[in-house]
């Protein structure tokens, strides 16, 4: 096993949820955050046996709320602040708020390490959801499939089966993208779907800058590594690729946050950025940031990217 390999051997698995809207409803423009924040509010609901004290429990190491929603690390790099989950990220691009009944939308899971074998709980909590409604109008929905990165379901009726949940690395993600892009080619851009929050030298970024963008990347990769306990040091290059050009706008996110309270704004970018050149040893690590995120917030589905 080389030291990319090594590297990069961080299990995860991606799953596609196709939800139907079983009313005429209104739903929160920015769903991952109404997903996120309803899929924490299920867990506690149905786990937490000390009205939600976290800080007074002593039944952390066992706590399944405490194992998905917060990150637990044997070490974590010098860098890394704050005990929000590393383990799952959701994504959902569809900014629809009015939906008539029997129509859907759908958003992705990816699980990342030991978090793979929860599944059963985030189906729960899902599920749950669904039930309760999302949102502010508790817009209600029902699971209409569940489906692989193949497009196999994991569905037979109202029944579930695992034979198509198959885990693989993100070096198994990697190696695919490359012989896609050998195939197709592409043309040396990334583009940002979702917003993506960059700080650099102390400051947050109005526009993309190309040290922001792969420290930002190295951290991420060294981050998942330390959360499957790869101890590697970070990723060092001597230079790095120049942005010839870019598309770029601000996108705000607004969410409620029950720790604080009240409605916060979550800033980041979104468009599109060219580089001079992506490929040799900067485009493993670049694949790999399809799939891993970048930048702060990606709990909330910020920083993902995909290279054309």
């Amino acid at each position: 096993m080389n030291d990319l390999e090594k590297r990069l051997d961080i299990p995860y698995i991606k799953l596609k949820f196709s939800l139907i809207v079983t009313e005429d409803s209104i739903l929160p423009r920015d769903k991952v955050s109404a997903l996120r924040g309803g899929m924490g509010e299920m867990l506690l609901r149905q786990n937490c046996i000390n009205n939600r004290k976290c800080e007074t429990c002593g039944y952390k190491n066992p706590c399944i709320v405490y194992k998905i929603l917060y990150t637990q690390m044997k070490k974590k790099p010098a860098f890394m602040q704050g005990d929000d989950s590393i383990g799952y990220l959701i994504e959902c691009e569809n900014y629809q708020e009015r939906f008539r009944e029997g129509e859907g939308f759908f958003f992705y899971l990816v699980l990342f390490g030991d978090n793979i074998v929860y599944f059963g709980q985030y189906l729960q909590m899902f599920y749950q959801l669904g039930v309760e409604g999302i949102g502010k109008d508790a817009a209600r929905y029902v699971i209409h499939d569940i489906s692989n990165i193949s497009g196999e379901s994991l569905l037979r009726g109202n029944r579930l089966t695992m034979a198509a949940y198959r885990p693989e690395t993100v070096y198994d993600h990697v190696m695919r993208r490359m012989k896609e892009i050998e195939k197709k080619g592409y043309k040396k851009k990334l583009v940002f779907h979702a917003p993506t929050c960059l700080k650099y030298q102390g400051r947050y970024l109005s526009e993309f800058q190309t040290e922001a963008v792969f420290q930002s990347l190295f951290r991420r990769i060294m981050m998942m590594d330390y959360f499957v306990e790869i101890y590697m040091d970070q990723v060092v290059m001597e230079d790095y690729p120049a942005i010839v050009s870019q598309q770029s706008e601000m996108r705000v996110v607004k969410r409620y946050s029950s720790t604080q309270d009240s409605k916060v704004k979550l800033r980041g970018m979104v468009g599109e950025v060219r580089f001079e050149d992506i490929s040799g040893e900067y485009l493993p690590y670049v694949l790999a940031g399809e799939l891993l995120h970048i930048g702060k917030n990606t709990s909330f589905g910020f920083g993902r990217y995909t290279v054309y």
